[in-house]
């Protein structure tokens, strides 16, 4: 697990350095990024799709499982992806990195490209990554792809509009960041040139920004001029009447806790989102240990993690953490269950009823709905064992309940507003046999009002809103609509 730096530390050197960590507003609308549910696919290792590209054979991950993923095996998921009641889908690169440096393993990532403008041929080709985003948005999924502006494979050839890259390896301004090779405010023009590009000529929707604080150098944030640059363009295709390429989603990836974040990738409004590593650990364990399943804290953690970011040491409840419960860097959620605990299923769901009631973006890794594992492979390293077999049946019973439970609480969050923009409010109460959360959320925009029900054993609880009592059953938490 990497470790975290003070909050203190972090506070006190961006006053040091003089870092305005104030955010600047977003031009989007702000509420489409947190009514975000993506379904997140490392391509490479989902499923390859007969009559597709012929994919990688090797691939950084575990032995024995796909390596040879491509963009036609995704279109192959989309059916099943649509079911899990999200609302977007998020990719692994898929530019070209066929001829990277570093050899297949590692080109089969995507994370090393060696031309930003190319579908990896690999994984398919430009005109069948256009099928893809269509049939995505032809079933209301939001497209969402991974950029790497930090580091590259092997670049040569300027963008179309003639920008060229600088790759003179560079240090970000994080301590423990280490180096990349885009150099900055050189190549600033290119990278707003791949920024834009997909949105203008397939209409995605966003991106994921990996190791997203090496665009910061030199005192400066660059997200700031790339997130304007995209926030402009997708302006101007809803200006024009355009329904797609006009979210302009953008998450940055950054280890750190929110101190840590507050005085990176959000600082001068760089960015208004990033994944919440500090509330995954709080909820689901920690990315590359097992020891823990999470919610040490109980109800606690439940808790803290629908309240405001503010209230979690986020820099104010104008950024939107991006909450998730595993993802292709750590162990699966299923790793930090035993299988032997009759409760294994349930204390899943209870960690995706979170994720449901989260006000802000979140995010599910391909297979956890199944309760993939990655322990019992051979052959991975912690960043990359969670890299397995996508499928898109259940092999058992539980797998079948679990999947039905995120489908049914996604549904849920998608049809309420209070789920994924409302203020919460907490009551306990304790009996004779269990220990009960009720956690009520309300938006005040729709009037809409929900509540959600956490116990840790099986009971009725009255509802004096129904008129009547709500079973719940032990760690299956239940969601009720009110008004």
């Amino acid at each position: 697990m990497r470790k975290y730096i003070p909050r203190l530390a972090v506070a006190l050197m961006a006053l040091l350095c003089g870092r305005n960590i104030a955010v600047a507003q977003s031009s989007v609308a702000p509420d489409e990024h947190r009514s975000l549910a993506i379904y997140q696919i490392m391509v490479a290792s989902f499923i390859h799709g007969d009559g597709g590209a012929s994919g990688y054979t090797a691939m950084w991950g575990p032995d024995g499982h796909t390596k040879n993923g491509n963009l036609a095996g995704v279109i192959e998921a989309l059916d099943h992806i649509k079911s899990l009641g999200v609302n977007a889908i998020w990719l692994t690169p898929v530019f070209d990195s066929s001829t990277a440096t570093g050899g297949e393993k590692l080109q089969a990532t995507g994370y090393f490209t060696n031309d930003y403008f190319k579908i990896d041929p690999h994984f398919g080709s430009d005109a069948e990554f256009r099928r893809f985003v269509d049939e995505a948005h032809a079933r209301g999924l939001y497209v969402i792809l991974d950029g790497v502006f930090g580091h590259h494979g092997g670049v040569t050839a300027p963008s179309p509009s003639g920008h060229v890259l600088d790759s003179t390896v560079t240090a970000c301004d994080r301590a423990d960041g280490g180096t990349g090779n885009v150099s900055y405010p050189a190549s600033l023009e290119y990278m707003k040139d791949v920024a834009t590009y997909w949105i203008d000529n397939y209409g995605i929707d966003g991106w994921r920004l990996d190791q997203a604080y090496q665009a910061m150098q030199g005192g400066h944030n660059y997200w700031l001029e790339i997130r304007k640059a995209v926030e402009d363009l997708c302006a101007s295709r809803r200006a024009r009447g355009e329904k797609w390429g006009t979210l302009g989603y953008m998450v940055g990836e950054d280890w750190g806790d929110a101190a840590r974040i507050n005085s990176g990738v959000y600082s001068d409004g760089g960015l208004l989102s990033a994944f919440d590593f500090e509330g995954k650990e709080r909820i689901s364990g920690a990315m590359q240990d097992v020891s823990s399943e999470g919610l040490e804290n109980g109800w606690d953690d439940v808790r803290l993690a629908l309240s405001p970011p503010s209230a979690r040491g986020y820099l104010n409840d104008a950024v939107i953490p991006n909450l998730f419960l595993s993802n292709h860097d750590g162990y699966r959620l299923a790793d930090h269950f035993n299988q032997a605990d009759s409760l294994y299923y349930q204390k899943m769901m209870t960690r995706n009823a979170v994720l449901a009631a989260y006000s802000g973006p979140v995010t599910l890794y391909y297979g956890d709905e199944y309760a993939d594992r990655s322990l019992e492979t051979t052959g991975g390293q912690r960043d990359n064992i969670a890299r397995t077999s996508g499928h898109l049946e259940p092999r058992t019973s539980g797998e079948r309940e679990l999947k039905e439970y995120i489908a049914a609480a996604m549904k849920f969050r998608f049809e309420n507003p209070a789920m994924w923009r409302g203020n919460a409010t907490f009551m306990n109460y304790l009996t004779a046999k269990a220990d009960i959360l009720e956690v009520t959320k309300t938006d005040s925009v729709s009037g809409n009002e929900v509540k959600i029900i956490f116990s840790t054993a099986d009971t009725d609880f009255p509802l004096e809103q129904l008129g009547r009592p709500v079973s719940v059953k032990a760690y299956v938490p239940e969601f009720v609509k009110i008004r």
